[in-house]
């Protein structure tokens, strides 16, 4: 198969291109759209073969135009487009790259292969629907924001159509974390996640899901990935871009904030890449007619003091609970990351619906809903509308423990300077709060809860976390790199600040830290 690949490739590298000149249009962001099987396709396209458009970007002399990359994600749905072609055009991608209207183009077309929330037809009492946004994240070491996230904004009376997905590798996954929860349901088709968003709930509409994509989002997507994972054609800011995007474009929100990590805990080690991405899906989202932003955010530590699938839910109601139970400087002192970032994003998007006027307003608004319970309300009635046990969030010292754990006990007294993310995600993996394969399965009890966070002092013989696993025989090596995982000093440090920048269609501007100063949990 790869053999035959490579061949095509090469030969398609001796063929010139024979495509009819076209001028490049701009993509059609209606909000009314149809499925792949439905598109007709134009006299226009009629001489495109998968050939010439395969060798028109290996050669690299002109952009495509969006009718050709239409034209060749609807012939390789419709099988007509070969693996082996489509694996030769991802190279050809990968070598010379896309600029900002063959990726915005390349979203919108994956974004067609498959349904499309249909929100126009939807109305409440005859009225339009209100802002929908969602949050992405590219992906890290403790990242539990969106289950606090989702619920937060809600209550402000936004739609948040949020689709998150499964943990993979050294990163967790958000459907993961929910699906922890007993009963939780995430599947759900386009129609039905619509339905479910405006369901009634308590206090009106329920406005805030969040579910796993359908095998009906973005079929092409799942198709093409599936080929740069094996063809080395994962490392793409292009693809990446779509990928990515497409799910979210799916949605059709009105507004979109991105949180694009780096460090050892990320995808991306260096800053500079995380800004290339965010730059590049701030393009396609504009381009496809969303407004769209992103805090670029460090990840070299564990955010805040949980990994592993339930305990990390367990974190999220505390923090979400924290102003009636009196908890606040426990969870503060442990989790005051997650609640920075949390915040901040919240903010942003609240800017982004026109909420709030500036970001230090939003800061203000959204910790005032999550001290004053709002936010925790709107999460049981999330839970409660997806099929979730109440009883396990409202009691969650009840739920089920891991058979086995183990206390990381510190081999020496100093400053915590780091917690390695990485090093942390691939233990998650070893004791079963992770996956290597998709098709694995997780335990939802396995975990790592950490008493001791990085700039904090610790003696010799000291807890600095807990390992909670069914795998017995796995505790001891679990144990030794978590040990590895914590960097000393003898003398104080201090922690980089963990959101570095943020990016919008108008440029990069470094993130203004007097902003979290405004946060005070008195």
């Amino acid at each position: 198969y790869f053999l035959h690949s490579f061949l095509m490739f090469c030969s398609i590298a001796c063929t010139p291109a024979r495509l009819p000149t076209m001028e490049n249009t701009t993509v059609n962001a209606s909000a009314s759209t149809t499925s792949s099987s439905s598109q007709e396709i134009s006299p226009e396209t009629a001489n495109f073969t998968p050939q010439g458009i395969i060798a028109k970007k290996r050669s690299n002399i002109s952009p495509h135009t969006s009718q050709e990359i239409a034209w060749f994600i609807h012939q390789f749905m419709q099988g007509n487009v070969k693996d082996y072609q489509m694996s030769a055009w991802l190279m050809a991608i990968c070598l010379n790259g896309m600029d900002e209207e063959e990726t915005a183009a390349l979203t919108e077309a994956m974004v067609q292969s498959g349904d499309v929330m249909d929100w126009p037809k939807h109305e409440i009492d005859g009225e339009e629907l209100p802002h929908k946004v969602d949050k992405h994240s590219t992906g890290g070491v403790g990242d539990k924001v969106s289950l606090i996230l989702a619920p937060l904004v809600a209550s402000f009376g936004l739609l948040v159509p949020m689709m998150a997905g499964r943990g993979l590798g050294h990163t967790g996954g958000t459907i993961d974390k929910l699906e922890s929860i007993p009963g939780f349901r995430t599947q759900y088709s386009a129609d039905e996640f619509a339905n479910l968003l405006l369901s009634d709930s308590d206090n009106g509409p329920l406005n805030g899901a969040i579910v796993s994509p359908s095998s009906n989002i973005c079929p092409a997507d799942k198709r093409m990935y599936a080929l740069r994972d094996v063809t080395a054609t994962v490392t793409s800011i292009a693809l990446q871009t779509s990928s990515i995007m497409s799910k979210k474009i799916a949605e059709r929100p009105d507004s979109l904030v991105l949180d694009v990590k780096f460090g050892k805990g990320s995808f991306n080690n260096e800053v500079e890449a995380s800004l290339e991405l965010a730059k590049s899906m701030i393009q396609a989202g504009e381009l496809c007619g969303i407004r769209t932003s992103a805090l670029v955010t460090r990840m070299d530590n564990v955010m805040g003091c949980a990994v592993g699938n339930w305990l990390e839910v367990k974190e999220c109601i505390n923090i979400m609970t924290m102003g009636a139970s009196g908890k606040t400087p426990e969870c503060i002192s442990r989790s005051k990351d997650l609640i920075e970032i949390t915040l901040t994003l919240a903010a942003q998007m609240l800017v982004q619906a026109k909420k709030a006027a500036t970001l230090q307003e939003g800061i203000a608004m959204a910790q005032d809903h999550l001290l004053s319970g709002k936010c925790w309300k709107k999460f049981r009635e999330m839970v409660q509308a997806q099929g979730g046990s109440l009883r396990c969030i409202e009691s969650p010292e009840d739920y089920p423990k891991a058979k086995y754990s183990a206390k990381v006990i510190s081999p020496k007294k100093g400053f915590i300077t780091s917690i390695d993310a990485l090093e942390i995600g691939l233990v998650g993996v070893l004791i079963g709060a992770g996956r290597k394969s998709i098709d694995e399965s997780v335990d939802f009890s396995a975990g790592i809860w950490f008493h001791i966070r990085p700039g904090q002092y610790v003696e010799n013989g000291q807890v600095l976390a807990t390992i909670y696993t069914e795998r017995n025989t796995v505790v001891a090596n679990a144990t030794k790199s978590v040990i590895d995982a914590f960097s000393f000093s003898e003398k104080e440090v201090t922690t980089p600040p963990l959101i570095a920048s943020i990016v919008t269609k108008d440029g990069v501007r470094e993130f203004d830290h007097s902003l979290l100063e405004s946060i005070k949990f008195d």
